[in-house]
């Protein structure tokens, strides 16, 4: 009843749009997407979840920056927006999850009257309904707190105009629901989805063509950085552990929206300290007649999109110090950056190993030297 509730608003939305005979969108587009799709995450655990197709609404806003010389030089041929999602997981342990996102799309070809095709990142917050809980709900496995901090990504193909200012909207996407590790358990949920929705064109303006070539600095530039956090090991109940990450990374512009970094980390995670010793003395199957050191260092390479004060990550390290069998020595990241001046950077992050095990998520300082 619910699910042919939420379709019906979906056919209904258009409808309410076209009668508001006032509204203008000044470069900007509304769409609707309905996400079908597969939960990937099978976890250690007695319970079969719902075999069920999870599926999501999302109601976006883009803007676009193409018909501005200057954000065209800065940014390509690209949106951004805001995007809420409502996430069924068609399973009473799992709940429901609720998000609120940024993100921004990248046309791969430039704009036109005809098929569009784009891809696009994400990146929010989102509230889950029915979190594990000792008493209440010890099934729930994949989601230890109500507060999550997904992302997702996928690529999407605008039909050309079908009346007036409509287009049909069809795209491939994954999206990830994890805590980083805030708290214990956190198997976190891989879903790949097929989309299907409705999108309302009101861009008018004429498509500009990049014609220019902004000033950057070619040279290379050093910096130094401390990331931080607290974060909690997959034993429940463990308890939350700060830890620190100072590093050094150097780097290049590309081109004026495109860098490229190379850099070094030293990993102080007190949760794995805490964990290597619970292991030592609890489990002698693991065989740690020694206890070993609980620190690593990892070298890793990123590409960031640079625009203006804001800055997106993505980049895969691998630990050259790891004398701790933890998850894999490779790891992934995806990071926010936001440049504060010349010298100084915010950043925000989720490191993950393979496709779905985050181990925290990181706030930190960059400062140029």
């Amino acid at each position: 009843m619910k699910f042919s509730l939420n379709i019906f608003l979906f056919f209904l939305w258009p409808i309410i749009l076209y009668g508001q005979k006032s509204l203008t969108l000044d470069n900007q587009m509304l769409s609707m997407d309905v996400n079908l799709g597969y939960n990937l995450s099978r976890i250690k655990s007695n319970y079969v979840f719902a075999r069920e197709m999870p599926y999501s609404f999302q109601i976006n806003w883009h803007k676009a920056n193409y018909f501005d010389q200057e954000r065209l030089n800065n940014f390509g041929y690209s949106d951004f927006g805001i995007t809420f999602l409502s996430h069924n997981f068609r399973d009473q342990v799992l709940g429901k999850n609720y998000g609120l996102y940024g993100f921004m799309s990248y046309y791969l070809f430039k704009p036109n009257q005809g098929f569009q095709l784009s891809f696009r990142i994400s990146q929010g917050v989102a509230y889950n309904t029915h979190p594990y809980d000792k008493q209440t709900n010890s099934k729930n496995q994949l989601f230890g707190s109500h507060w999550l901090f997904p992302f997702d990504f996928g690529l999407y193909l605008k039909s050309p105009k079908i009346y007036q200012n409509w287009r049909l909207q069809l795209g491939l996407a994954i999206f990830h629901y994890s805590n980083g590790n805030l708290q214990s358990p956190n198997y976190g949920a891989n879903i790949p989805s097929m989309t299907v929705g409705l999108l309302y064109d009101g861009r008018s303006g004429k498509i500009l063509s990049e014609k220019q070539t902004p000033a950057y600095d070619k040279t290379w530039q050093y910096l130094g950085f401390l990331r931080f956090g607290i974060n909690e090991s997959d034993y429940y109940d463990s308890g939350q552990f700060p830890f620190f990450i100072p590093g050094f990374q150097v780097e290049k512009h590309l081109n004026f929206r495109h860098k490229i970094s190379i850099g070094i980390e030293l990993f102080v995670s007190y949760f794995l300290k805490e964990q290597i010793r619970y292991e030592h003395y609890a489990m002698p199957e693991y065989h740690l007649n020694n206890i070993p050191d609980f620190k690593r260092i990892g070298i890793y390479v990123e590409h960031e999109f640079y625009y203006r004060k804001f800055g997106i990550d993505i980049g895969a390290g691998y630990y050259i110090y790891y004398p701790y069998n933890f998850e894999t020595r490779f790891y992934n990241r995806l990071a926010t950056k936001f440049y504060l001046n010349r010298h100084w950077r915010l950043l925000y992050g989720l490191k993950v190993h393979g496709i779905n095990r985050a181990e925290a998520m990181e706030f930190g300082l960059m400062y140029r030297i």
